[in-house]
């Protein structure tokens, strides 16, 4: 019997949302500060959505594993930034003054059948709701009401 998984829900600048799920080397680390998504575990789910001005979750991304690293170790392992879709000067200017940072490496990548727009999710969340500084736990009462497969 495997584990159960959970689904977290990021929010992502659209340019490096969309890019998990390009057909040609799509990005395949989500790189991060801090804390972030200490409980996220191998085969947990990752709902992406997109920032404005797109405003609209795209699709899911699964968890391979989670890594806290060294900057230098992590712009290695991504690759020179290559996995992450980003540029040396994009990676050091967030990382700025930042020891160590956080790699969190995706497969499996779906996108939803269509977007679903912040105000569905209002509607369905309801209308205070808003998109995630960081993740949050979705429940499966949230993922079905918008029809995120679980």
């Amino acid at each position: 019997m495997s584990k159960p998984t959970s689904t977290f829900l990021i929010s992502v600048r659209p340019t490096w949302a969309s890019a998990f799920f390009l057909d040609r080397d799509p990005k395949t680390i989500e790189l991060r500060k801090g804390k972030f998504g200490a409980s996220l575990k191998p085969g947990d789910n990752i709902a992406i959505y997109a920032t404005m001005p797109v405003a609209e979750l795209l699709g899911i991304v699964r968890v391979l594993k989670r890594e806290l690293l060294s900057i230098d170790r992590l712009w290695q392992t991504s690759e020179q930034g290559r996995l992450a879709r980003v540029t040396r000067q994009q990676f050091d200017a967030y990382y700025c003054n930042q020891e160590l940072g956080i790699g969190v490496w995706v497969e499996a990548a779906q996108l939803l059948p269509r977007p679903i727009a912040l105000s569905k999710l209002r509607q369905n969340w309801g209308d205070r709701w808003q998109p995630p500084q960081q993740i949050v736990q979705l429940s499966h009462k949230q993922m079905a009401a918008v029809g995120i497969p679980h």
